[in-house]
């Protein structure tokens, strides 16, 4: 007895994988950036982060104002040898600028690391402000304020800007 393939499947089925795919797609949809969200890293030499040495992140975001979150992502060894690592964050835009100093705690009183991450890189994120207004253009400069000349171990800082959706 020869069955064909169409009598196996059943076409009812059809439709209702149609519509489910449809839907993922759609839900996925909402992982995208927006139009003023903003996303950047930037590699640190392997012999170290001089002191002096800033990296600058710069946008235009679409709209001349933009509200929203402001969070720094570092990624460092597991040879780092502290526990912690403290920044200068500098925003400057068409308005102004301001700096802030962000202390980041990378491990707890163990020597564990917070941050997540496969191997022996880890990566941890903090915000530098949950609701920041912008103007347009907008240039962010991170440097990191440690008593080393030259900081060994962080491999990679990125800066993230959300905007707030109204």
């Amino acid at each position: 007895m020869k069955m064909k393939l169409e009598s196996i499947v059943d076409k009812s089925f059809v439709p209702a994988l149609l519509l489910f795919t449809m839907a993922a797609l759609a839900g996925l949809s909402g992982c995208r950036m927006g139009p003023n969200d903003y996303s950047s890293y930037h590699d640190i030499d392997p012999a170290g982060w001089r002191y002096g040495d800033t990296l600058r992140y710069n946008f235009v975001p679409r709209d001349t104002v933009v509200t929203g979150g402001l969070v720094l992502s570092l990624r460092h060894t597991n040879d780092y040898i502290y526990s912690n690592i403290f920044l200068e964050v500098t925003v400057a835009d068409s308005v102004g600028s301001r700096c802030d100093t962000l202390a980041i705690t990378l491990a707890d009183d163990f020597g564990r690391w917070y941050g997540r991450g496969i191997g022996t890189d880890f990566q941890v994120s903090d915000t530098v402000a949950a609701d920041m207004t912008l103007h347009r253009p907008v240039n962010i400069g991170v440097r990191h304020i440690m008593r080393d000349e030259v900081l060994a171990d962080i491999e990679q800082v990125g800066v993230s800007f959300v905007e707030k959706k109204q």
